[in-house]
């Protein structure tokens, strides 16, 4: 039977919501003299940080499982959760809200039900559970008043109360610009009998015009024959740029270990130019674009925790500083650095990444929540 690989990915998102940059660096050669990561922030028995924001040089918050950091310009101060989350939670995560603050999101462990809060600036403000139960598993946030959130289907939240919006494709991610233009990509079934060719599924996008969601149609993807086993094509990500400037990403994939040709799966990268979808060279090389990037202001972009894209092109890797000698930890021991979210500080030339430092010293590994930063 095909499994879509969107479907999984899907699913997997739960353990990690949107870790958009997970990766392992396991450096020490230094690469170059301002390429690193540096230790700004240790932490014993958080459990891992997984999410990051910044609204300011001096508003920065990260997040762990049931408990946040701030950073108000002279140190990190632990904050409480909202009061309706309480302190058992976990797949914490944090968007910046376009009018102002920042939005959280988290999962309530003990009634496995997902909740959200809105920062002001002064207060948290929760939101209403979304309906039915379901999962806020990608999230964009317009306004205090204007939230999307997906769950395979699109819940909009208009500042009194959460309503479901029918998409015509199975979805999967979404972003916008304004609150008459956002896009959503995932899937269309494809029936095997049809004119589409023998793949199960094709990309498909929709956009919201603040009235409807409406179908547009997206190029379709073939594997040459004879096809592999169960062949599918979807769309697992998007970012909106400027109105006529939309880049959406995914896999043209099949079913491996199958009798028959097998060819090599397929990157997708789509760009919309405010009149139709057309098809990019894939994706090659450590630096490829492949959606996820923090900008570095006019310098360039951090593409994952381990490459970093200047502005004339060149591919650069990041390596990590040792681990400062503390709480019996010594600098020398063998250390790998996992970072879970990275986000840039405005009006600053500083990058931060939030995560974990796994280390192993005479056999006995061990692990620490840190806040790192870049500056180039």
């Amino acid at each position: 039977m095909y499994v879509n690989p969107r479907m999984a990915k899907v699913n997997a998102a739960l353990a990690v919501l949107l870790l958009l940059f997970v990766s392992v660096v396991a450096l020490r050669a230094v690469i170059g003299p301002d390429m690193a990561w540096r230790y700004d922030k240790v932490l014993k028995d958080t459990g891992g940080l997984s999410g990051v924001m910044a609204t300011a040089a001096d508003d920065i918050w990260a997040a762990g499982d049931g408990f946040l950091l701030h950073y108000d310009g002279t140190g990190w101060q632990r904050r409480p959760m909202p009061t309706a989350f309480g302190r058992s939670v976990d797949n914490v995560r944090l968007d910046a809200v376009d009018s102002g603050g920042l939005l959280l999101t988290a999962r309530l462990v003990d009634g496995d039900t997902w909740r959200m809060a809105h920062w002001d600036g002064t207060r948290w403000t929760a939101l209403p559970k979304l309906p039915n139960g379901h999962r806020a598993m990608n999230v964009r946030a317009l306004a205090a008043d204007d939230i999307w959130a997906l769950d395979g289907e699109a819940y909009h939240w208009d500042g009194t109360r959460w309503t479901t919006a029918e998409l015509p494709i199975v979805v999967s991610a979404l972003d916008g610009v304004a609150s008459d233009d956002l896009w959503a990509v995932g899937y269309t079934d494809v029936d095997e009998n049809g004119d589409r060719g023998p793949e199960l599924t094709q990309p498909a996008a929709a956009h919201w015009d603040g009235r409807a969601w409406k179908l547009v149609p997206t190029p379709d993807y073939h594997f040459p024959a004879p096809a592999p086993a169960e062949p599918g094509a979807d769309l697992t990500n998007v970012v909106v740029r400027a109105k006529d400037d939309v880049r959406a990403y995914g896999e043209h994939t099949y079913n491996p270990g199958e009798e028959g040709h097998e060819p090599d799966f397929e990157d997708i990268r789509l760009r919309w130019n405010g009149t139709r979808w057309t098809k990019l060279p894939n994706a090659k090389g450590a630096c490829a674009d492949r959606g996820h990037a923090v900008r570095d202001g006019e310098r360039g972009a951090v593409l994952s925790a381990g490459r970093y894209l200047t502005a004339d092109g060149d591919c650069e890797g990041i390596s990590s500083s040792e681990l400062p000698s503390t709480g019996g930890i010594r600098s020398s021991a063998k250390q790998s650095l996992w970072l879970n979210a990275i986000a840039a500080i405005p009006g600053t030339d500083k990058i931060l990444g939030v995560g974990s430092v796994e280390v192993s010293q005479s056999g006995d590994p061990t692990s620490r929540s840190v806040i790192v930063s870049l500056k180039r």
